[in-house]
């Protein structure tokens, strides 16, 4: 492996001004913090923090800007993830106890994802055989490109977890369908991670939106061939496609399980107007009989 080479000293990348999407939300899609000095190699490292980050908040809160001053460049994205750039990985720790109090919904599995980035001046963009992000500088849209592209795979990787955990729950009773024709276990826990598996549809294809192009790419057209080749690297796509079928998957099922609740609720109401049919025939015979 070649040893890398240390770009010539590059100007303080400043963070680019935070914008907000054109969808109808409240809160911009991320919040820029900070900068880094691009003198030598990057270390950029995304964080899950949990399902949803108030960025219109954290945009007024002092205390996390000073937090991220002194760890380098950072985005809070909307979705619950946070991505810090800088010359090492320390001090991300204490940045993101003070944004737990903006996070919604904390995540109890952390999830991260982390590449080294080496500015080359002159050269181009590209990814190195062990992973290494060359760029060909440390422009505020690069590093968010780079930054958005973790907090993607970030948000996958907390999805197929718990996407594989739903099937994990769903086998049992697979199972019991298959040999007995019935479901004995209990439908609710399963009904609830389905739920969790549904909300996750949501924030993937509705929130983070992972199978859209990032938005900097409409304004800043010529980084498609670097957006391209970290897609192709994260494996964004295929990852994507995958979990949307998977997702199919379970709201079919999700279906099945719902029909035979109904079938049970129906058959226990039939049951319970019989029993009183009963009841009544029998209350009216003992009338007769004493009369």
């Amino acid at each position: 492996m070649t040893t890398p080479q240390t770009s010539t000293p590059h100007p303080s990348a400043s963070p680019p001004p935070s914008r907000a999407s054109s969808r109808p939300v409240r809160s911009p899609d991320y919040v820029a913090l900070g900068q880094c000095d691009a003198a030598g190699p990057l270390v950029a490292r995304a964080r899950l923090l949990g399902a949803r980050i108030e960025t219109r908040d954290v945009a007024g809160d002092a205390r996390v800007a000073a937090k991220a001053a002194r760890v380098g460049l950072c985005f809070v994205f909307r979705y619950g993830v946070v991505v810090t750039i800088g010359p090492a990985e320390q001090g991300h720790e204490r940045l993101d106890a003070v944004l737990t109090g903006h996070v919604i919904d904390p995540t109890l599995v952390e999830e991260t994802e982390s590449a080294t980035i080496i500015v080359r001046s002159g050269g181009k963009d590209r990814i190195a055989t062990d992973g290494q992000i060359e760029l060909e500088d440390a422009s505020p849209e690069r590093l968010l490109l780079v930054a958005t592209v973790l907090a993607y795979s970030v948000v996958l990787s907390r999805d197929e977890i718990l996407v594989s955990d739903a099937f994990d729950h769903i086998g049992p009773l697979v199972s019991d369908l298959r040999q007995n024709g019935r479901v004995r276990l209990s439908i609710a826990p399963v009904m609830r991670q389905v739920g969790e598996v549904i909300a996750a549809r949501h924030r993937l294809m509705g929130t983070a939106q992972v199978d859209e192009r990032p938005d900097i790419l409409w304004d800043h057209p010529h980084l498609d061939r670097l957006y391209a080749r970290l897609e192709d690297e994260y494996e964004l796509k295929e990852r994507a496609e995958v979990l949307e079928r998977k997702f199919v998957a379970l709201g079919d099922f999700t279906e099945v399980l719902l029909d035979i609740v109904q079938d049970k609720r129906a058959f226990r109401l039939e049951a319970a107007i019989i029993g009183l049919i009963v009841f009544e025939i029998f209350l009216t015979l003992f009338n007769m009989a004493t009369h």
